[in-house]
């Protein structure tokens, strides 16, 4: 052995060989030493003379290669094999020996060896060596590709399985499935064996509208061109679901198999909320547009309303003229309930919201809603105890309740049950993610079961968008659904709906609970009766019928009116008449840019003590930025009734005497 080896230069010198050489002979050793290092090959040798040196150095270092005779005193050549194999099998192994027989020599090829030279031919020494470094060399590359290819198919396998999207691959043709991933049997609801077995249960999911578009990208796929394609596919359970699927070529050497690979994705989610958006936008085009008509018919509403019960209470119709002023009255009743539903539309609606007990909210319209739905359907109530009070506009709640109602009705042509149920909820984070619109945590459930027709699966969708109605038309005007959307989205809640047609259709509205206390229910007192007055009060109202009505109105009760069509009519009045007015009545919406609102602070600004009362179509909620003032500016909704006007503008002056006055 060479205690101070130097590398030799040169091509030959690529590395220094670490070999182990098993031999108890010394003369041995030393010749088969010079063997190897008469090759230029630079060679470290480690000896051992018997089992335990050998089983040491095996312990503790690392060998390119191991040399062993085969017969030595104590210790023979086969148990050699045999450990070194069992420590180290990727080590070349080499039987030296003088003595081994042809029988032996092949039992130990059989069990490991790589090869055998006798000690009378050592000049085959070096060429064995060569072939088993070589064999050596092309089996570690092996099993370095071999391990690398199992790390990446585990990578592969472990991302496969654990990413929700499903990988696939196939033949070109579809027809072959290699492998799919198990998202597929989540998002399928279908065993991965039975998909393996018939190809085309992947097409088979497909809804039938969209079977076409995706066989046309998957024969363009087989021809090279990868594809992104969106459809729908039918679950067993009869649940449907949005899929994304991509498709991709891959390019393989001639003669190894093409296939192609793809990637699908549950977007479901992700088109509800679309949808959920699509729908939002829609509400508030319509809603734009729905506020204006509102405004412009409670204008129109308040003259008809208002001529008519001018005409009722003056007590001179004939009973022929008195019912039909009623029929008119009652129409324009019903006509101010519909603009009410549009203002809700438009988010111009006012909205009171205070604790207000569910429970008895319903109680108290239950009697409403047994008159409305007929007698032929029967209400029951299944009011949870002890439920929390919510903050809510117990106007819009029971608007919520009538027009559910109105909708079982309609389902229950012939009749049927119709449940209203109350009952404290609470969602947690694992719930919650199972329903786009659901959040997690406590919510009082407001619950409208009937056991109607239900509703088919292609319209619920659209049950909420406004005007939208499956009713006869002249039957309802497709705003009941779309306002209990829009007044339990006021209130910060969600609705969910579960239908089955033929078995009827129930909703469930979810409102977040309050721990402010419900406030004791005052019985009104006895009507405040209509005094007259004889104050000049200023008029400001663009629409000429409204305005002659409200004029018309106020001169019956005494009061002097000044009357303006714009806010800058209205300037040009007061700058002539400021002395002697004594409130301003104004509409909040004109033409010419001054506001109600604009129009108020200026004419204080000159006369602090000026009583105002704002008019609107819209409601009070359009009035909300109003000048700081110390009391609230009454305000009257459109479309209003004589004593109405007449109650709001005599309160509005006495309480303007009562603040003025020094107390007693």
């Amino acid at each position: 052995m060479n205690p101070n080896p130097k590398p030799l230069v040169g091509e030959r010198a690529k590395q220094i060989l670490r070999v182990l050489h098993l031999e108890d002979n010394l003369h041995d050793r030393e010749l088969v030493g010079r063997v190897l290092m008469d090759t230029g090959i630079e060679c470290e040798l480690v000896y051992a003379a018997n089992k335990d040196e050998f089983q040491v150095a095996l312990n503790c270092e690392r060998f390119d290669l191991i040399l062993s005779d085969f017969t030595m005193p104590g210790y023979d050549g086969a148990s050699a094999l045999a450990l070194a194999q069992a420590q180290h099998p990727e080590v070349p192994y080499l039987i030296v020996s003088g003595t081994i027989g042809e029988e032996r020599a092949i039992d130990s090829l059989k069990n490991g060896a790589t090869d055998y030279v006798l000690k009378n031919r050592l000049e085959r020494l070096w060429p064995a060596v060569q072939r088993a470094l070589r064999e050596a060399g092309e089996r570690a590359k092996r099993r370095s590709a071999e391990e690398a290819l199992r790390r990446s198919e585990e990578r592969f396998r472990e991302m496969a399985e654990t990413i929700r999207d499903i990988f696939w691959i196939t033949s070109p043709d579809g027809r072959q499935l290699v492998y799919v991933s198990p998202a597929y049997e989540e998002i399928f609801g279908r065993p991965i064996a039975g998909l393996h077995a018939r190809p085309e249960q992947w097409i088979d999911a497909i809804v039938p509208e969209d079977r076409a578009p995706v066989a046309e990208v998957r024969a363009a796929l087989s021809r090279g061109a990868e594809y992104r394609i969106e459809y729908q596919i039918k679950r067993p359970d009869g649940t449907t679901r949005w899929l994304e699927d991509r498709g991709y070529p891959v390019a393989v050497p001639a003669g190894n198999g093409a296939h192609v690979v793809g990637i699908v994705s549950d977007i479901t989610d992700r088109k509800q909320l679309q949808a959920q958006l699509l729908q939002a936008q829609k509400m508030e085009a319509i809603g734009q547009l729905a506020g204006g008509i509102a405004h412009d018919f409670n204008n129109i509403l308040t003259v008809i309303n208002g001529s008519a019960s001018m005409m009722l209470d003056a007590g001179h119709l004939a009973p022929a003229d008195v019912k039909a002023v009623k029929q008119i009255y009652t129409a324009g009743e019903r006509a101010a309930r519909l603009t009410r539903q549009l203002l809700v539309f438009s988010r111009k609606q006012e909205i009171h919201r205070e604790p207000l007990d569910l429970n008895r909210t319903i109680e108290e319209v239950a009697k409403m809603i047994g008159r409305l739905i007929g007698e032929n359907i029967s209400l029951s109530l299944e009011l949870a105890p002890q439920l929390p009070a919510i903050r809510g506009d117990a106007v819009m709640v029971e608007q919520v309740l009538m027009n559910l109602a109105v909708n079982a009705r309609d389902a229950m042509p012939r009749g049927g049950q119709l449940t209203i149920a109350t009952q404290r909820v609470r969602f947690d984070e694992t719930e919650a993610a199972s329903h786009v619109a659901r959040r997690a945590g406590d919510f009082v459930r407001l619950s409208v079961r009937d056991a109607g027709c239900g509703i088919a699966p292609a319209i619920l969708p659209r049950i909420f968008e406004p005007f939208f109605t499956t009713k006869d038309v002249g039957v309802g005007t497709g705003l009941g659904l779309a306002t209990v959307f829009g007044i339990v989205e006021h209130h910060e809640g969600w609705i969910e709906v579960e239908s089955q047609v033929g078995e009827g259709t129930c909703f469930n509205l979810f409102l977040p609970p309050t721990s402010e206390p419900v406030a004791p229910k005052h019985r009104s007192a006895h009507p405040f009766p209509q005094r007259r007055g004889n104050e000049t009060v200023l008029l400001v109202e663009d629409e000429a019928a409204v305005r002659e009505f409200a004029v018309a109105v106020l001169e019956n009760s005494g009061y002097r009116v000044l009357q303006a069509g714009s806010g800058v009519q209205a300037l040009e009045v007061w700058k002539w008449h400021q002395s002697r007015i004594a409130l301003l009545l104004t509409d909040l919406v004109m033409p010419d840019g001054i506001t109600g609102v604009d129009l108020a602070k200026t004419l204080r600004s000159e006369k602090p003590d000026l009583t105002v009362v704002f008019t609107s179509g819209y409601s009070r909620l359009m009035s909300t930025q109003v000048m700081a003032a110390e009391h609230e500016i009454p305000f009257i909704q459109k479309p209003y009734v004589p004593a109405t006007l007449t109650r709001v503008v005599r309160e509005a002056l006495d309480q303007a005497v009562a603040a003025a006055s020094p107390p007693s």
